[in-house]
């Protein structure tokens, strides 16, 4: 049935508002980071900065906490060492988020594995009580993961945000990979296991290829979820990771828009380009048994 002109224009009308909902705040932030404190809040609004400036992020990749100076008019200025600390801090996210994901690659395929071809007692309830343990608010677990990291020396340490962090985004891998495996033909498996293949050897060298898209799709997921996480870093360390860094570059006395926008688009980069490079991965890993 073709649609009316009117129900085409109501369809491309809200989708691009829904693009303008989506890109301005990204837009809005950029373009900040090329601009002065004095002229973010000028009126009428600078749709482009008039005088762009790199200073911002020569700030960031510096450590120079003050790039416009000392007592400058309103304030604008960093009065914390976050600027200092954001790279280091990316770096330690980059290591959290890699051993994320590849923890969450490894025990989530052999979990989705074992829930997608071995049928034992309990394998349904125990699968909907691992994935209804996603809707456990962070808030309510925390506290237990403080309690018991400053007994055995873990806060304040990439291994116990690693440990927490897995806590939440395994569930999330073995979905994804179990709705993938579902969708690899057994027969392949069986007729590895007749040539004398190994349950072991055929899941390494012949299933886990076939499952690539899912498992790369759920070692991403896992790495974006730790990358962005806010909550557990800022109360389980000392703010190793980047967001509470970012965040701390503002303060009830002082606070640099600009500085701020500069480090934000400094810590989207990295997942925004690794997310283009397995997009395809992604895209099939996630649409993996929706149609059968």
């Amino acid at each position: 049935m073709r649609r009316s002109r009117a129900q085409t224009v109501l369809i491309y009308g809200g989708f691009a508002l829904f693009l303008v909902w989506i890109l301005f705040p990204l837009y809005f932030t950029v373009l900040s980071s090329f601009m002065r404190p004095s002229e973010i809040g000028s009126v009428p609004f600078h749709w482009l900065p008039e005088s762009p400036t790199l200073i911002n992020y020569v700030a960031i990749f510096t450590g120079n906490s003050t790039p416009y100076g000392e007592g400058m008019s309103q304030g604008l200025v960093s009065s914390t060492d976050a600027v200092e600390r954001i790279l280091p801090a990316m770096g330690r996210s980059l290591l959290v988020g890699g051993m994320v994901a590849l923890i969450n690659v490894v025990i989530g395929g052999l979990a989705g594995y074992a829930f997608a071809r071995f049928p034992f007692r309990g394998a349904s309830l125990g699968y909907f009580l691992l994935i209804a343990s996603r809707v456990v608010p962070g808030l309510a677990i925390v506290l237990p993961f403080f309690i018991v990291f400053r007994k055995v020396g873990l806060l304040n340490t990439t291994g116990g945000l690693t440990i927490a962090y897995i806590a939440f985004t395994l569930p999330i891998s073995v979905w994804v990979l179990k709705t993938y495996f579902d969708t690899v033909p057994i027969e392949i498996e069986e007729a590895a296991r007749v040539d004398g293949a190994s349950r072991l050897r055929s899941l390494l060298v012949i299933v886990a290829p076939l499952a690539k898209p899912g498992l790369i799709a759920a070692g991403l997921l896992a790495f974006l979820e730790a990358w962005s996480e806010f909550f557990y870093a800022l109360v389980l360390t000392d703010s190793l990771t980047a967001p509470p860094v970012v965040s701390g570059l503002q303060s009830l006395q002082q606070f640099s828009w600009t500085t701020l926008a500069a480090a934000t688009v400094v810590t989207v980069i990295p997942p925004v380009i690794i997310a283009i490079v397995f997009q395809r991965y992604i895209v099939s890993g996630l649409a993996a048994g929706s149609v059968k």
